[in-house]
């Protein structure tokens, strides 16, 4: 269970941080001491006292001694640091959700949020994992009244885990209905919102109030998209657009894909004064999809009554500054690299050999199956495809790489029934471990990395330019690529 594993993680850390302190002062002058004595003795601070004990405890591996110091430290201040940390201790170990309830709302009772929030000692971490292994708990075992009633008095910070980890992961997997979802999710979603400026990131070292007030939009807004998403997927148009408008400024229009959540909404509540301005906004932070980019044409040839001057239109709309940041982006990872000739099969069975390219400019998206920025990367591409579908200097190929079973019928199959139009390549066999992989491997030098949805583009058998990931946005990365592609045109 993936929450044990974390749990037992941070008792070893929890456990060599006493070592530490062990190896960092030293305690041997008490070896003989009576603890007893210890606790009474005015000279000694409850600091060194724990020390003292973490000393019999990991380095004498004394137990008896350890167990007595510490049974002396917890009756001298039943509710003081080293009280609560012990007591987490012996709550960690649960086998499943009914042991976690029984042992962390036990812990809870005998030291309560509420009386520790009131002037918090450095413990935070403890109640962090307390709340985000019982609200797992809850969760998982369907007890909501109880995990709401645990939430309320909590931080964002907390509460945004305990939402991220459980409503992302059970509306992603459907682990539960949707009805049933919204139910729960709704009143958490109102609770992060009237948390999100609590200030809880702030850490010293780690996030001033300005970083840590931008983490915990960047948080909110990871939650809103999902509620969103959930929203929508109920037809709960009006509920979409409402909750929208909570989403930070860069997030309303930066994520293609709830931009277009939200020009559903508008086009199924028939809002039709709000569609135009809404996508210019989109067009702008250059987070726009397909069908994004057919109805804002669609708004504009519907106003003017022609598509004469769209191109300056849209031209007009886009930001000069992410305009010059992506151009940035696209120098920086122009290459110059020979790249291992090859021979591949395509959709049709057809041999197509890099050697037959000539000076021609291929663009090379490696991608497979069973990854996710992969297939939402193909809109992206599709664009990019349309784009040059006429320009024979200019050639896109999609190489499904690094599949198992019957590759070839995967790939295929599922871009069929996803309605792209791709010329698709099927990566080679490698001759030494039997994957899927030969030709993809040959380029993996050269960026130092294996990681999916890759891009190459290749001109006169040298790699020119590669890039890693997926931004999130079609339009954006169609324009990146074809950014590359104009200047390596221009080379001529």
């Amino acid at each position: 269970m993936i929450v044990m594993k974390r749990k037992i993680t941070l008792l070893a850390s929890l456990l060599l941080a006493g070592t530490v302190t062990v190896f960092a002062q030293d305690f041997g002058q008490y070896d003989k001491a009576d603890p007893k004595d210890l606790v009474k003795s005015k000279d000694l601070t409850i600091q060194q006292l724990e020390g003292i004990h973490n000393y019999y405890q990991f380095k004498l591996k004394n137990k008896q001694k350890a167990d007595e110091l510490a049974s002396l430290l917890i009756a001298k201040d039943p509710q003081g640091k080293f009280a609560r940390l012990t007591a987490f201790q012996k709550a960690m170990p649960a086998k499943n959700n009914q042991e976690m309830i029984a042992q962390y709302e036990k812990f809870l009772a005998e030291f309560p949020y509420e009386h520790w929030s009131k002037s918090p000692n450095g413990q935070s971490f403890i109640y962090y994992t307390v709340h985000r292994g019982l609200g797992t708990a809850y969760f998982e075992t369907r007890q909501f009244d109880k995990l709401f009633a645990m939430l309320k008095p909590l931080t964002f910070k907390t509460e945004n885990e305990v939402f991220r980890w459980n409503v992302m992961r059970a509306y992603v997997f459907k682990l539960i209905g949707q009805d049933t979802l919204y139910e729960v999710a709704t009143p958490l979603i109102k609770e992060l919102l009237a948390k999100v400026k609590d200030g809880s990131y702030v850490e010293s070292g780690v996030f001033t109030p300005e970083t840590a007030q931008h983490n915990a939009n960047q948080q909110m807004d990871n939650e809103l998209g999902t509620y969103i998403s959930l929203l929508r997927d109920m037809k709960k148009y009006n509920d979409v657009k409402r909750y929208f408008s909570f989403l930070s400024e860069k997030g309303k229009y930066a994520d293609a894909e709830r931009n277009s959540m939200y020009l559903d909404a508008l086009l199924q509540t028939k809002d039709e004064q709000a569609i135009q301005p809404f996508l210019e906004k989109c067009m702008a932070a250059n987070a726009m999809t397909p069908l994004m980019l057919e109805e804002l044409k669609k708004q504009y040839v519907k106003k003017n009554n022609s598509a004469e001057g769209y191109e300056a239109y849209t031209s007009s709309l886009r930001s000069k500054d992410e305009q010059g940041a992506l151009l940035a982006y696209v120098k920086e990872h122009m290459t110059n690299e020979e790249f291992m000739p090859f021979a591949v099969e395509d959709a049709d069975g057809k041999t197509i050999r890099s050697s037959d390219w000539n000076n021609r400019i291929v663009v090379i998206d490696f991608w497979a199956t069973w990854c996710k920025p992969c297939i939402q990367a193909f809109p992206g591409m599709q664009l990019l495809v349309d784009q040059y579908s006429k320009d024979d200097k200019v050639k896109i190929f999609l190489m499904g790489t690094m599949q198992t079973g019957d590759y070839k019928e995967k790939s295929v199959g599922f871009v069929k029934r996803e309605g792209y139009r791709f010329h698709l390549l099927h990566d080679n066999k490698n001759q030494k471990n039997g994957e899927q992989d030969a030709v993809f491997k040959t380029f993996v030098p050269f960026f130092k990395s294996s990681a999916i949805p890759r891009k190459v583009i290749l001109k006169d058998g040298v790699m020119r330019y590669t890039s890693e990931g997926y931004s999130g946005s079609p339009s954006k990365l169609a324009e990146e690529l074809s950014m590359a592609i104009e200047i390596l045109k221009k080379e001529n």
